[in-house]
């Protein structure tokens, strides 16, 4: 069958299965007709919720997709079908940019069309029953600037710095053998239970956010690692301080969009140095719509400042964001050092 031919049988499936959020299509920032925004007691737009950021569309655009900065409706449907199949089917938990990639795969001609080689299926250590919904838009990318959806080209001193610490993790001791800060440093952050950063990036797992506002702050709770944000909104310069993982922040208003200003971080975000510099703008949109756009400048890592941008609904549920006690019954660590072991015993 010919691309077109998925296509259109996709579409057609997807017409007739009944769609959950999973596969939801979101409009990007189109309100209703007659649509105000909803404002609190000192007149400023109301951000306050629980926001989930659960988008499919992938952080940068795939490459195979080339100058596109859209995909066409039938696309989308034919995603969405596969998806909804792929979630019935039970398979392994995929994060990230992989419900998109996989679904965008599955547009293209199998493998003994184009002569190339199937991947073999990974296997995880829970399956797709764990995941949250996601949803589709037609765009390509979350990267809106620069306009090909992708990151700018890293600099010189960037590389450089990955080199230092890809060795600094990886080269062994007198011994021969890594040392045991080594092999926990190489282990996820996210499985160290490390904590979080400043931004709302995270998708699709535990990647809900409430708001707070008062009259001169707003926090800006973080599901995972259960991190809270304190941000004070005014005039007043933000005054410097120790650096930490989620940096100093400072808000205001430009319109009807508050703008948040971070920096002194302590460990850098998305591969940037320390010194990077976050510009986040949050806007209602819609009466179930709030848009978050985030910019980093950091010379020292990229060639030209960059920002993606997300489009938010209301968490579904309870209304509620409860702790994620990452520590707790968290064995993740000594597994991996048992195996670790394991393969030393095996002699691999």
């Amino acid at each position: 069958m010919d691309r077109q031919g998925i296509v259109v049988t996709l579409a057609l499936a997807a017409s007739l299965v009944a769609v959950p959020a999973l596969a939801g299509q979101v409009p990007s920032g189109q309100a209703p007709d007659g649509w105000t925004v909803p404002r609190t007691a000192n007149g400023h737009p109301d951000l306050q919720g629980i926001w989930a950021n659960d988008s499919a569309t992938p952080f940068q655009r795939p490459e195979a997709l080339g100058d596109r900065g859209t995909l066409t409706d039938e696309e989308v449907a034919a995603m969405q079908a596969y998806t909804v199949e792929y979630d019935r089917a039970g398979g392994d938990a995929v994060f990230g940019d992989t419900p998109f990639l996989r679904a965008l795969t599955s547009l293209e001609p199998p493998a003994a069309e184009t002569g190339g080689t199937a991947a073999r299926p990974s296997t995880r250590s829970y399956n797709q029953f764990w995941m949250i919904d996601r949803w589709f838009d037609n765009r390509t990318s979350l990267i809106v600037d620069p306009p090909n959806g992708r990151l700018p080209a890293r600099t010189a001193e960037a590389e450089a710095r990955a080199t230092r610490q890809r060795t600094a993790r990886s080269e062994p001791g007198p011994d021969g053998r890594l040392t045991l800060g080594q092999e926990v440093a190489s282990v996820d952050p996210a499985i160290r239970c490390r904590g979080g950063g400043p931004l709302l990036s995270g998708r699709g797992y535990n990647s809900n956010y409430q708001i707070f506002q008062g009259a001169t702050h707003v926090a800006i709770q973080i599901e995972m690692h259960h991190d809270t944000r304190l941000v004070p909104v005014g005039d007043t310069a933000p005054r410097p301080g120790p650096q930490t993982a989620l940096g100093s922040s400072h808000g205001h208003w430009e319109g009807d969009t508050l703008v948040v200003e971070t920096a002194n971080l302590s460990q850098g975000t998305s591969g940037s140095s320390r010194d990077v510099r976050i510009t986040e703008r949050f806007t209602r949109v819609g009466p179930e719509m709030l848009q978050y756009d985030y910019t980093l400048d950091d010379p020292a890592t990229w060639g030209q400042p960059w920002t993606a941008r997300m489009f938010m609904r209301p968490a579904p549920g309870t209304g509620a964001i409860y702790e994620f006690a990452c520590h707790e019954g968290n064995y993740s660590i000594e597994h991996a050092l048992r195996n670790e072991r394991h393969l030393d015993d095996a002699g691999r």
